[in-house]
């Protein structure tokens, strides 16, 4: 098995495994639409941003992981200001528990560390979570409440 960096040309695997992952999280089954346009999204994203790795072997990818970068304030849990939030990991059924999640999330992991990143985070399902704490992950518990604005489409946010 080897990680790479995924490229447009792995839509396909990207599309589902992006569904198979927002299944498993939500407990809702997406409709065929929703992968085309996840397949379509994929065609056409750069292949820089977000960071996606995918797992292969053979010429078959076996899962993947996205991670997006990004510069805050340093502090004193992060004095480098970097951080990193990995989504978006997801492995095929039939090659779950052979260390391919495992391999992707190291393979993220240096790449946090290549880049100095102080701070990385992540949301965890409860299949993800022991693979997240063996590296050493811990859930943090934050004061203020996460507040979230999806602008539509054809229009701009607020009041």
């Amino acid at each position: 098995m080897r990680i790479r960096k995924a490229t447009p040309a792995d839509h396909v695997d990207l599309a589902r495994l992006r569904i198979i992952m927002l299944e498993h999280i939500t407990g809702e089954k997406f409709p065929p639409e929703y992968l085309h346009e996840m397949d379509l999204y994929f065609q056409e994203w750069n292949g820089e941003e977000p960071l996606c790795l995918v797992a292969e072997e053979g010429g078959r990818i076996l899962g993947s992981v996205a991670v997006s970068f990004s510069l805050i304030f340093p502090g004193p849990k992060n004095p480098t200001g970097r951080k990193a939030e990995v989504h978006n990991l997801a492995v095929y059924e039939e090659y779950r528990n052979r260390g391919v999640g495992r391999a992707l999330l190291a393979a993220v992991l240096e790449e946090c560390h290549t880049r100095d990143v102080g701070r990385i985070s992540l949301y965890a399902s409860d299949m993800g979570r022991p693979l997240y704490e063996s590296f050493g992950f811990v859930e943090e518990t934050i004061t203020c409440p996460e507040m979230r604005l999806y602008p539509k489409r054809s229009g701009r946010p607020g009041p």
